[in-house]
């Protein structure tokens, strides 16, 4: 497998003609979304800096302060001829609130033909839907060989639940090792992002309009179900961590190529 590093992460593996193109993690709260790619809105990296950086492994420390809170993370890499491993653990510096906390994965279109994630099996139409379930793993094929996800180590507190999806975005097969916030939620949230604005409810509106008939139903994690052509309006709920509590994921990338 060959790797390109940067900062201590993976930019891009190339293992025959599977092309990996982007790993990292992310994480979000109603005002502020951090991630390694260009997208990063209204989160500051207070401190970064990368320990090890390849050939076979990496390491990468950052802290951040979000709209909601304020949280340092390590990310650690470990690449081997057929297997990239990927873990990441965050430390909250203050009480945060969480939409998610993600590690990622990306690869070309072209590297696969079709996923299969619990019990589900598609392939790559661009339409952007979450093939979200509560699994620990996924399979990635095509004629250039196949990929097997494996999430191998899951902290989640009593904040959380641990689920995965893939996802044939436009930019490829996307891959999310995902922690996901779990009732009793710390707030309730209605959103509606789109190109001219970004708005974003209070708590209390979100109760109030979540609690009309079918209202919940409808909206809840609506943009996600719905794929590209679903306007971007959704219901969710978020996490609240204290100060000094840690949450971990850790997955297994696994390859076998033609």
């Amino acid at each position: 497998m060959e790797c390109d590093w940067v900062e201590g992460i993976p930019a891009a593996v190339r293992i025959g003609a599977i092309e990996g193109t982007a790993f990292g993690i992310e994480t979000a709260d109603r005002h502020s979304f951090f991630t390694f790619a260009p997208e990063r809105y209204g989160a500051r990296i207070i401190d970064d800096h990368a320990p090890l950086i390849g050939p076979e492994t990496g390491e990468r420390r950052i802290s951040v302060e979000m709209a909601e809170g304020a949280w340092n993370a390590t990310v650690g890499s470990a690449v081997s001829p057929r297997r990239l491993a990927f873990r990441a653990s965050l430390t909250t510096l203050s009480p945060s609130l969480f939409q998610d906390f993600v590690l990622r994965a990306v690869f070309s279109a072209g590297s696969f033909a079709e996923a299969e994630i619990g019990g589900e099996r598609f392939g790559h139409e661009g339409r952007d839907i979450y093939h979200q379930h509560p699994v620990r793993s996924a399979r990635l094929s095509g004629q250039h060989g196949t990929l097997t996800v494996r999430v191998t180590e899951a902290a989640t507190g009593p904040w959380f639940e641990q689920v995965l999806y893939v996802r044939d975005s436009p930019e490829g097969w996307v891959v999310h090792a995902r922690l996901l916030p779990k009732a009793p939620y710390a707030q309730l949230w209605i959103r509606w992002f789109n190109r001219f604005f970004r708005l974003s409810l209070p708590d209390a509106a979100s109760h109030a309009l979540l609690a009309l008939p079918g209202v919940g139903r409808a909206l809840w994690y609506a943009a996600e179900r719905g794929g590209a052509g679903a306007l971007q309006l959704q219901a969710s709920g978020l996490a609240g961590v204290p100060e000094g509590e840690t949450l971990t994921l850790a997955m297994e990338l696994d390859f076998d190529h033609v």
